[in-house]
């Protein structure tokens, strides 16, 4: 399956998912407070997967979907990934060049994420092999262009 993953330029403004059509499949609304809230919903506004970007002694992500819970941590060094805690999977890529996998126990890509041009603009390209986890590796996708974004000078997100 094949979804491209879009960040919205206005502040405040969260992601829309859009499939190979260009058309909206879901949307991801951002709410800050003393953190950055995010809720993915359908086009019928049901919640599906809720992502909060804490600040604590480090930064991280946490994830709730598909009745689970995942914690991600981000770990620079000379490739970026997210260590998933709730979760066997890796998460690994460069931040540069904005292009990452997604690994299951086995080492197999599951997901892959890279940027792009589309018909709807500037973003993201997801590439999922894994239907049963496809909100994990949404959510997963929203929290490294998320992480992205907070890593630029100027960003418009803050906490």
């Amino acid at each position: 399956m094949k979804l491209f993953l879009k960040r919205g330029t206005d502040e405040g403004e969260g992601f829309t998912i859009y499939n190979t059509h260009a058309e909206p499949v879901c949307a991801a609304e951002m709410n800050f407070s003393s953190s950055i809230h995010i809720e993915l919903r359908n086009e019928d506004r049901v919640l599906l997967s809720s992502i909060k970007f804490n600040r604590l002694m480090l930064d991280y992500f946490t994830i709730r979907c598909d009745h689970r819970f995942y914690v991600l941590i981000p770990i620079i060094g000379n490739h970026f990934s997210f260590a998933i805690y709730g979760s066997t999977f890796r998460f690994a890529g460069n931040l540069a060049d904005g292009c990452f996998s997604m690994f299951n126990a086995k080492g197999e890509i599951i997901m892959t994420q890279k940027k792009c041009w589309a018909q709807h603009g500037d973003g993201y390209e997801l590439e999922i092999k894994d239907e049963k986890y496809r909100l994990l590796m949404v959510s997963t996708a929203i929290c490294a262009d998320l992480f992205i974004a907070l890593s630029e000078p100027r960003t418009a997100y803050s906490c």
